[in-house]
Order: C-alpha cells, then structure tokens, then sequence
C-alpha cells in the first residue's frame, strides 16, 4: 500500500490486505482428521448391526418392504466404511477426493432407494403421521446435499493442487 496517500487511516484498516490469507478457512490437517475417521468407522458398525436387527424387533412403522432395501443399506454402510478407512490408512488428497465422491455418491443412491420404496408407514403410529410427509421431503433435500457434495469434491479432484 501507499502509506503517503493511507496516513489519515487506522492501523488495522492499513493492514487489510494481509488479513484475508491468514484468516481464510483451511482444510484440517490429515492427523486432525484421524480420529474423525476412526469416530465414523466405528458409528458405521453400529449402525449396520442396528440396520441388520430391525427385522427382528418388530417396530410398528416398518413395512413389510424393508427388506427389499436393507440390501441396499447394508451396501451403503460398507462403502462408509471402506471409505474411512481407505482415508486413515492414506493421506493423500486424490484419495481422500475419490473416496469423498464415492461415499457421497453411495449416500445419493442410498436416499433415491428410500424415497422410492419408503419402507416406512407412521399413519397409525402414536399421532407421528406428520413424518410420512417430512420423510420424503428431507430425503430429497438430501439427495440434493449429496449431489453437490459430489460435484463439490469432483470439482477438488480436478483442480487439486499439491
């Protein structure tokens, strides 16, 4: 900057130039992020018992059609899996990307399935009859999320720089 035109300016406003790289966001270093992974592969096995146990417990607002898309999440459960822990073991930032758009687009998949099969009915089911409209809704908020968390990572895949 020019100081003999900026004399009348405060301090902190001379200095604005060399605020923004400091205090812009940046990516968590990959051994922060270890334990994230561990946190999710482990949350991902419980939730495939859980997921592979609602059959036997006989809950009211599970249909009859459950089964045909328990396939389906138990596919999604293992690409999570698999995903955080191909991140643990690399640290390199193209794996990290790829298995991002995989397990996002495996999320995607997963919430088409559910909204076209909706295995669940909460019609009859302690006053929740609400949820049979809010379902659908936020399962296709969420395949929107995924589907720009998808081209959100392609788009770091391919411009990643070193």
């Amino acid at each position: 900057m020019n100081n003999h035109r900026n004399e009348n300016m405060p301090p902190w406003a001379q200095r604005v130039d060399s605020y923004g790289p400091r205090h812009w966001h940046k990516e968590k270093p990959v051994k922060s992020k270890n334990g994230e992974y561990i946190g999710a592969i482990i949350l991902n096995l419980v939730f495939l018992w859980i997921v592979n146990h609602i059959p036997e417990w006989h809950i009211g607002f599970i249909k009859d059609n459950f089964m045909v898309v328990l396939w389906i999440l138990n596919v999604n459960i293992s690409v999570q899996i698999g995903g955080n822990a191909l991140m643990l073991l690399s640290d390199l930032k193209f794996i990290r990307y790829l298995s991002l758009i995989i397990m996002e687009s495996a999320s995607f998949i997963t919430q088409m399935v559910l909204f076209y099969i909706y295995p669940f009915d909460f019609t009859n089911f302690h006053g929740l009859f609400w949820l049979d409209w809010f379902l659908p809704i936020a399962l296709i908020i969420g395949m929107v999320v995924s589907a720009l968390k998808v081209i959100s990572n392609l788009w770091k895949l391919i411009f990643w720089r070193g």
